[in-house]
């Protein structure tokens, strides 16, 4: 079952880039693999996320295998939500 993550990112993905390749875009399309996302379009993503999630995404995030599909981009920004919780509870 695809997460909530996951589908506020296709929706994202399916408004801002399917139009450009004409095409739907699922949860495990290869997203840099298939020219749904070039370097553009993941800086507006990311944009997108650090506003909608509330999250800051590390420079050390920005590699090709977090951005693969809708699910490892969700698997990311649930990784950085939780690891932001665990910094706020422990008062950091």
């Amino acid at each position: 079952m695809i997460s909530d993550t996951a589908q506020v990112i296709l929706a994202w993905l399916q408004e801002s880039a399917a139009p450009s390749i004409g095409r739907d875009i699922g949860e495990d399309t290869e997203l840099i693999e298939q020219g749904v996302l070039d370097s553009l379009q993941i800086l507006n993503l990311v944009g997108f996320m650090e506003e909608r999630f509330a999250v800051t995404l590390p420079v050390e995030e920005f590699v090709p295998e977090n951005f693969r599909t809708a699910a490892t981009i969700a698997e990311m920004v649930e990784r950085l939500c939780e690891g932001a919780a665990k910094r706020t509870a422990l008062g950091g």
